[in-house]
C-alpha cells in the first residue's frame, strides 16, 4: 500500500474476506510503504530484508505480491513515477511467482465514498447530502463538513471504517479485486442487489 488510509482500508477488506468467505483465505500481509517515492526500492527492500527471510524460516512460499496505488499522483503529474516493469522484474527475481497491481482510481477516498450511506450513518446524517469537490479527498471533506466534522487522511479512518459496507465497495470494484480474491482463495456469495 502507498499510505496509511490505504492500509486501514485493505486491512478492513481482508477482515471482511475472512468473515464472509466460505473457504479459508490464504495468509496475507498488508504493508504500508508510506508514499510512492522510492517505491521500487521500498518494495524490494521490504521483501528482501523482512518478508522473504521470515517466510523462508517458517517454511512458507510467497506466491504473489500485490501493489496497490492511487492513480491521482500519476494523473496529476502526467508521469510514470513508478517503473512498474522494474518492480515486477525485481519481485520475480526474488523467486516470487507472481506480481499484480491494484489500481485505485483516483484515490482510496473514492472507494470509501462508494458506500455513502455507511459514511452518512457514521456521521449521523439522516439524509445523503450533496457533496462537492474535484477529488475523493475533497468530497470526503465536504461530506464530513456537513456533519460539522473534519476528515483527516490516514489512521483516523479507523474511526469509521467499521461503518463502511465492504460488500458494497467490493461489488463496485470486482474487476480491480478479482485476482486478489483468487490468490487469497476468497469465495463470497454474490450479494443480492
Amino acid at each position: 500500500m502507498e499510505g496509511d488510509t490505504d492500509k486501514v482500508f485493505f486491512d478492513a477488506l481482508i477482515a471482511y474476506y475472512k468473515k464472509m468467505s466460505w473457504t479459508q483465505i490464504t495468509s496475507n500481509q498488508v504493508i504500508n510503504l508510506k508514499g510512492v517515492s522510492r517505491y521500487t526500492s521500498k518494495v524490494i527492500g521490504k521483501l528482501e530484508n523482512d518478508i522473504c527471510p521470515k517466510a523462508t524460516s517458517n517454511g512458507c512460499e510467497i506466491k504473489a505480491v500485490f501493489c496497490s496505488y492511487d492513480t491521482d499522483v500519476f494523473e496529476s503529474r502526467g508521469l510514470a513515477i513508478v517503473n512498474w516493469a522494474k518492480v515486477k522484474k525485481d519481485i520475480l527475481n526474488l523467486g516470487i511467482k507472481s506480481f499484480y497491481m491494484i489500481e485505485v482510481r483516483h484515490e482510496i477516498e473514492d472507494w470509501l465514498l462508494d458506500d455513502l450511506s455507511g459514511l452518512c450513518s457514521y456521521l449521523h446524517l439522516n439524509n445523503i447530502p450533496s457533496i462537492h469537490g474535484n477529488t475523493g479527498y475533497e468530497k470526503m471533506q465536504s461530506l464530513f463538513k456537513k456533519a460539522n466534522k473534519v476528515y483527516f487522511k490516514g489512521l483516523s479512518v479507523k474511526k469509521f471504517i467499521e461503518s463502511i459496507d465492504m460488500g458494497v465497495i467490493r461489488s463496485k470494484h470486482v474487476k480491480e479485486l478479482e485476482v486478489l480474491e483468487e490468490m487469497l482463495n476468497v469465495n463470497v456469495k454474490k450479494q443480492v442487489e
